[in-house]
């Protein structure tokens, strides 16, 4: 029953001999609140509200539900911990609307590269360009290739790395610290990979400079040149690379011209698109889960484990990779040049 503010009243003159419906007339209020006093004074005798038990009325109410949502419609990475703090609310009741009510759900956001307009505008243009050309040539006869700085010591993940430990134990010496040399050993790798194969993977020391002449010599012409001379044997190949100083200085393209003819130019290979080469979304990546976790005491050792885990890729993935930059072209024209991988 709800409660009532005539509940003094209505006692007074029921105590005094009045019935419901003179109470009622008096006080011009209903006759059914009347007669429910009347029967709370009867069982307990007097009109006082009985304290209700079991778990309190849910703030889950039409109007919370309408300000949260409200809320996140303004900024939708507003934290829930501060939202229930602004309201006055418990966590658990915001994530309960958040997740049951409005439907919505946590997600981290994705990574990508900045793009600007003329950038955007630029990968648009190109992309269509490299559907043209591969209505000719094949995808499966490029040579997809990158550079990455691989360190002795991984960065740690601090999201998955954890330890189980008491309360106590959580503030002593055994919980353990992760954590990274300031300037740890590194070394850089060149690699490349087709359809059907992969190159040698190519250790640049640390305190080497990678200069025209060191990329034409070291990369091109003692690693790239003879293993592309025995695994396309005479066959046609397209060499893509980007456009970093020394890939495109005119002493490069001399011997691109000369040793690596019908490369993806600059009129064809975007700039800014390591969502379109294979080494960069796709094989890095499964090439530092191999090795993820691991510390090396030495760089040799890192090399030793880079060997090991590039050998280990199988041609399977290499195809499956390959072929998935027609689908990434596709995409990326369909997003108007921006970031597309939420298309895929």
């Amino acid at each position: 029953m709800k409660s009532s503010p005539h509940r003094p009243s209505i006692e007074l003159l029921f105590k005094r001999g009045l019935g419901s419906a003179e109470i009622a007339r008096r006080l011009q209020i209903s006759s059914s609140t009347v007669r429910n006093v009347v029967a709370a004074i009867k069982k307990r005798g007097d009109a006082s509200e009985v304290k209700k038990s079991g778990r309190p009325r849910s703030v889950n109410t039409r109007n919370t539900r309408a300000i949260i949502k409200k809320r996140i419609i303004r900024n939708d990475g507003l934290s829930l911990n501060r939202m229930a703090s602004q309201l006055g609310i418990a966590r658990s009741t915001v994530q309960s609307i958040v997740k049951n009510d409005l439907k919505l759900k946590s997600y981290k956001l994705r990574r990508g590269q900045y793009l600007s307009d003329k950038s955007k505008a630029m990968r648009l243009e190109k992309c269509r360009k490299l559907l043209q050309h591969f209505q000719v040539r094949r995808v499966s006869d490029v040579i997809w290739t990158d550079e990455k700085i691989f360190t002795i010591e991984p960065l740690p993940n601090r999201q998955n790395q954890r330890q189980l430990l008491s309360k106590d134990d959580s503030m002593s010496p055994k919980r353990r610290l992760a954590h990274n040399r300031l300037f740890p050993k590194s070394v850089m790798v060149w690699a490349g990979i087709t359809a059907t194969g992969k190159t040698p993977l190519v250790f640049i020391e640390r305190n080497v400079k990678i200069n025209s002449e060191v990329y034409q010599k070291i990369v091109l012409m003692d690693n790239l040149l003879p293993w592309v001379t025995q695994h396309f044997a005479g066959g046609p190949f397209i060499l893509q690379q980007d456009w970093a100083p020394s890939h495109g200085s005119r002493s490069t393209l001399a011997v691109l011209e000369a040793h690596f003819p019908g490369f993806l130019d600059k009129n064809l290979w975007p700039a800014s698109s390591p969502d379109l080469n294979s080494m960069d979304f796709s094989v890095w990546g499964m090439l530092e889960g191999k090795i993820a976790g691991k510390v090396f005491a030495t760089v040799d050792d890192l090399k030793a484990a880079l060997e090991v885990a590039w050998a280990s890729i199988d041609d399977g993935y290499l195809r499956r990779t390959v072929n998935s930059v027609k689908k990434r072209l596709r995409a990326c024209v369909k997003a108007r040049g921006s970031n597309f991988e939420i298309l895929l």
